[in-house]
């Protein structure tokens, strides 16, 4: 933020992924007590039934755009889908349901939960690191050649759906995003499946190996 004002630059905040409650503040910036410029913010906005995007402007940026086409400033609404009437209704709906029944708050139990239920996965073979920031979760696998397993993560996934639980990794990560009206026994089904899945595939790599042992023996 101080170098942006320094500069005259913009400070732009992409709040797609993170926003509405994902990582236990409506919006990740909050954490850190910062303005921005401009936000951009999307899925979590309609509560994942329509796809709705918008972009969040201070008084000083909407002042530039204050006037008619004729004077080349408006923004004129023509594009197809700009301003659609059942996207920002389904929008309107979720943060009402948002402020109605205090999702915020009752999200807190939940991430402590969460990262309880997570601790123990850390001392699994194979795993390198657990990270969590509110409602979102990485599992760090380890895929190098020398002591991990090619495709891990992948594989757990993989493995997890066989319990019910549908993810997806992101290079060696396995990303855990639960929806924020689960409950705590959901949790537990979803982390204790993720325990199981990670085991198995670690399993048969060790069986890999021993045979790989025998037949050099």
């Amino acid at each position: 933020r101080k170098w942006c004002d320094r500069t005259g630059t913009l400070l732009i905040v992409d709040e797609v992924m993170t926003g509405f409650g994902r990582t236990g503040r409506m919006f990740a910036i909050e954490h850190e007590g910062v303005k921005p410029d401009m936000m951009v913010l999307g899925k979590g906005l309609s509560g994942g039934y329509l796809p709705l995007a918008i972009t969040l402007i201070t008084e000083k940026i909407f002042v530039a755009f204050d006037g008619s086409i004729a004077e080349g400033k408006g923004l004129a609404y023509g594009h197809s889908y700009t301003g659609n009437a059942l996207g920002c209704a389904a929008a309107k709906a979720s943060l009402e349901v948002f402020e109605n029944e205090r999702v915020l708050e009752a999200l807190q139990p939940k991430i402590q939960y969460l990262k309880v239920a997570l601790a123990g996965l850390g001392d699994l073979p194979g795993v390198v690191e657990v990270r969590q920031c509110g409602f979102i979760a990485g599992m760090e696998l380890d895929e190098s050649k020398e002591t991990g397993l090619p495709s891990f993560a992948a594989n757990v996934c993989v493995q997890a759906r066989s319990h019910g639980l549908l993810t997806r990794p992101i290079r060696n990560v396995v990303v855990l995003m639960p929806p924020l009206c689960i409950t705590n026994a959901q949790l537990t089904h979803t982390v204790e499946a993720l325990r199981a899945s990670i085991i198995a595939v670690w399993s048969r790599r060790a069986a890999k190996n021993t045979n790989v042992e025998k037949v050099t023996a």
